[in-house]
């Protein structure tokens, strides 16, 4: 469910009640067993289940591998607040090798505005409400998220400015620098860098913010072809420990590159003038994710797109904050640009002479041949991943979630059964899928995997597909399907799910020297279902507002799938690999929308409405 902020009542500041919050729980060893086996059965034979029945019984036996690697999580909970945060960090990010730029990065798609902007007058309105974003959050105005009447951690709103993942051999690290005033702006591989502050630290006016930014665009669009500027930030985009390599190396070798590097990475965020007109949602997404790979400081916490016709986008690096939390400030932002473009428009944008701000200060590049051959390599390897993943955009506007709920169901549960009805109808089975959930209900909490696949989900997809069913069974069959995805995802958000547990006792083998290896691990079962980053579908919900983004699919032969839930529409976007020839987002994304037509006419037709009451 998605987070809510209640108005109601004076409200405590933001970060006020992170000291309630309780620790994450350590899951009981028989419990975790349960509910992991009870995810397996629906994707092995017979003798496969009954195999891994007994590798998991003799894990967790009295004497078991299991009891020895939980007083591991249970040593370590009594010095960490939340035992798994630093693990999760390291193992699921810092310590992964691989670029991040598609395969962890995630992309957003901003609402039209509803009137025409430019790109300078979009960035300016954007800029700004995300200054006021970061004003509310140092004052501690944002009052704390909560659900189901609890208060959420918002430990992570801390981490969203001034944040840069920094490359580092064998693993990066995390440098946060909240005192930041300046934003880094891109535009034609052009860097400058931009304060929007006054020197009594008061924030520039939307039309002030304009005015630098135009001088940005003149800067950058004035210079001959042949004075082209190197496309740096392709660089981030490398092998971790090659583009630690070469950084290292930029700052050792040249003060200039030195300072060029820091303006970026201690920058409130990055903004980047793109030079295209999207016309579409679709054109959106893949400049978003992907473009050609320029203007995108990929280790960047965030970086906002506004292209030459004002639409707007971002990217974001997964590794400090989770998209839901990023997508509480976008919404944020949006809102209030929508609100300063509806009521102050008029006199928003009064033309300021040229001198009237500070000029924006341009970032200069030092090259040498190892630097430049290290910019074209990337620059290929960028462009060869960018050519293997598609990514699709369905706004299916049949219904959204006030039909849904009108048969009490779920809105996020009720699709997910679409999900996996549309790869069942595509691919003749059902395989392991991870949804999104939180334990932000406990200290620093990130996330939790929902397994959708169950064998109620697999029971759905089979009766939906079985020629004789009727519509009362099908029906039947959805609202189990739906019931079994509740209890699990309550069990996620309640820090009582098996992944988190799984993980944290695989890396106590690890910090324990455990030997053998225990064999849950090695259990084709334990790929299989998921585990160790092997899920087929990687799907989230990114919540009830008109933001929606995307992600790349966890495996090659695999998909992604985002969407946000609005009244009376679904936005969807979907995304495969090219190298796979068994996939084709454009396909799943049709099933998708087809499986969602074909529930609707099922909730229809397995109720049909009551007749109207006698007048006798």
């Amino acid at each position: 469910p998605a987070a809510t902020r209640d108005m109601a009542g004076p409200q405590p500041k933001t970060f006020a009640l992170q000291e309630q919050l309780p620790p994450l729980p350590i899951p009981d060893l028989q419990e975790t067993s349960e509910v992991y086996l009870r995810s397996l059965r629906p994707l092995l034979t017979d003798e496969q289940y009954e195999h891994s029945q007994a590798v998991v019984a003799d894990f967790i036996r009295d004497g078991g591998q299991a009891h020895e690697l939980q007083k591991v999580i249970v040593e370590r909970a009594k010095e960490h607040k939340n035992w798994m945060e630093e693990w999760w960090l390291r193992t699921a990010y810092l310590m992964t090798r691989e670029t991040h730029a598609i395969h962890i990065n995630w992309f957003g798609v901003f609402p039209d505005w509803g009137v025409k902007l430019t790109n300078v007058q979009a960035a300016a309105l954007m800029m700004v409400s995300t200054l006021e974003f970061k004003r509310a959050l140092d004052d501690q105005e944002l009052p704390p998220e909560s659900a189901r009447g609890a208060p959420l951690c918002m430990h992570q709103f801390s981490k969203i400015f001034g944040t840069t993942r920094i490359p580092v051999e064998g693993e990066d690290v995390i440098e946060t620098h909240p005192e930041s005033r300046h934003v880094a702006v891109f535009r034609n591989d052009h860097v400058f860098t931009v304060t929007p502050y006054h020197a009594d630290g008061s924030m520039f006016s939307v039309a002030e913010v304009a005015a630098v930014l135009q001088r940005v665009l003149d800067a950058s669009s004035s210079v001959l072809e042949e004075t082209e500027e190197p496309s740096v930030s392709v660089l981030t985009s490398m092998n971790r420990d090659k583009w630690a390599a070469v950084r290292t190396d930029m700052l050792e070798r040249s003060t200039v590159n030195r300072a060029s590097v820091r303006d970026i990475e201690t920058a409130l965020y990055c903004l980047s003038f793109e030079d295209s007109s999207p016309t579409s949602k679709q054109e959106v997404a893949q400049h978003c994710f992907a473009g050609d790979g320029r203007g995108k400081w990929f280790d960047k916490s965030f970086t906002t797109f506004v292209f030459d016709n004002g639409r707007g986008g971002c990217n974001a690096e997964h590794s400090p904050v989770d998209a839901m939390v990023m997508v509480g400030m976008f919404d944020y932002v949006v809102k209030r640009t929508r609100d300063k473009v509806i009521n102050e428009k008029a006199h928003i944008f009064e033309p300021l002479p040229r001198d009237a701000v500070p000029a924006p200060v341009k970032l200069s590049w030092e090259l040498w041949p190892a630097l430049s051959m290290a910019i074209e390599t990337a620059s290929v390897e960028l462009m060869q991943l960018i050519s293997d993943v598609s990514v699709r955009v369905f706004k299916f506007k049949h219904y959204g979630k006030a039909f849904i709920k009108r048969y009490k169901m779920h809105p996020d549960f009720f699709t997910q059964m679409a999900i996996q009805l549309a790869y069942f109808r595509m691919h003749g089975e059902c395989v392991a899928t991870y949804e999104t959930g939180h334990t932000r209900a406990f200290f620093h909490g990130r996330t939790e995997t929902i397994r959708t696949c169950s064998v109620e989900s697999v029971a759905f997809c089979r009766t939906m597909e079985q020629a004789g069913a009727t519509p009362e069974e099908r029906f039947a069959a959805l609202k189990a399907a739906i019931s079994a995805h509740s209890d699990y995802a309550t069990r996620a958000l309640s820090g009582r799910a098996c992944d988190r547990h799984l993980l944290g006792l695989q890396i106590a083998t690890y910090v324990s020297g455990m030997t053998p290896r225990p064999a849950i691990f090695t259990d084709v079962a334990y790929k299989r279902s998921g585990g160790g980053g092997n899920f087929v579908i990687s799907t989230s919900n990114v919540g009830y507002t008109p933001l929606f983004g995307g992600f790349a699919p966890m495996v090659k032969h695999g998909y992604g799938c985002c969407y946000s839930i609005l009244d009376s529409r679904i936005n969807i976007s979907t995304s495969s690999w090219n190298t796979c020839p068994t996939t084709d987002c454009q396909k799943f994304g049709e099933h998708l929308v087809r499986s969602l037509i074909d529930m609707q006419q099922l909730c229809i037709v397995a109720n049909p409405p009551l007749p109207p009451p006698s007048k006798l």
